[in-house]
């Protein structure tokens, strides 16, 4: 068969040259001219040179050949993964942040693609980008603590559990034969076991005055000492919070503190009256007492 196959394409070839016999003499000499030549070796280079060059611009910008192996920069802080990943020629991308009590803020937590190992190799591209979730840099939301349910507890055992966990405290007296917590509030809603509240705010203390809501006068305790002031204070049957303003307070200073400002003041309370167990908060600084009368006195503060 194959044969009389060459056979037909001789034959063929031969039936061709005679019939275009007449120009067969132009054919060759145009194909024999150097127009013609200089065309057929431009077309080559043309053939060659395009993908030669199309295949070295692929190779440089596809870094062929060249790799990174993935560095873990899990359990790093943000600040040391930017300056590994610039000595990686890596770009670091942040695609999520979580709240966690375990790290600290802005460390790496998770990253996309995975770190290289033995067990998983991974590999990139330079400048080629790495997805990172970090410990978020804003607040910490925590837990509201069980203290009003089976194991009920005081009022300075809630203050010292709450202000432990990053809160911050103040205390509403209410009628009742004990200093019980009664119930807890944030922002003026009840907040109980379970809730989440972001670290900082302050917690209402709603708590029992222990003296079944007897009215008391208060006095005008700006200008005394801390000492003096909670010992008229806690014999009316109040509580008293201090907060000191100062630097390097000793326990010594903390006695000599002039209180300077009073919460709730007896000017603005109707006949100067209120309810035993209510809590006085003091803000004191240091300063020079003034002797007066405990309804006259006003605040001299020594810078």
């Amino acid at each position: 068969m194959l044969k009389f196959l060459s056979i037909g394409i001789v034959i063929a070839f031969i039936a061709l040259i005679y019939i275009f016999r007449k120009n067969l003499n132009p054919f060759f000499r145009f194909v024999t001219s150097k127009l013609f030549i200089i065309n057929l070796v431009l077309a080559g280079l043309a053939l060659f040179l395009i993908p030669y060059f199309t295949l070295q611009y692929l190779n440089d910008y596809t870094n062929h050949g060249v790799k990174i192996a993935v560095p873990n920069f899990i359990g790093s802080s943000i600040e040391d993964v930017s300056a590994l990943a610039n000595d990686k020629q890596l770009k670091i991308i942040i695609s999520d942040s979580v709240f966690s009590d375990d790290f600290p803020k802005g460390t790496v937590l998770r990253q996309n693609p995975k770190p290289n190992s033995e067990n998983y190799p991974s590999y990139v591209k330079p400048n080629r980008k790495i997805y990172l979730t970090i410990v978020k840099q804003g607040g910490e939301y925590k837990e509201i603590p069980d203290l009003t349910g089976d194991y009920r507890v005081s009022k300075k055992i809630a203050k010292v559990r709450l202000e432990m966990l990053g809160f911050k405290t103040s205390f509403t007296a209410v009628p009742s034969p004990d200093d019980y917590v009664i119930k807890l509030k944030y922002k003026g809603k009840e907040v109980g076991k379970g809730d989440k509240v972001l670290k900082g705010e302050t917690i209402e203390i709603v708590h029992g005055n222990g003296g079944g809501g007897k009215p008391v006068i208060l006095e005008n305790v700006e200008g005394l000492t801390v000492y003096d002031a909670t010992q008229k204070l806690s014999l009316a049957g109040l509580n008293v919070d201090v907060n000191y303003e100062g630097e390097n307070i000793s326990a010594e200073d903390s006695i000599n503190f002039v209180v300077r400002i009073q919460n709730p003041h007896p000017r603005n309370l109707p006949q100067q009256m209120v309810q035993t167990g209510t809590t006085v908060t003091l803000i004191a600084e240091k300063g020079t007492p003034i002797v007066k009368d405990s309804t006259q006195i006003t605040p001299s503060i020594t810078p």
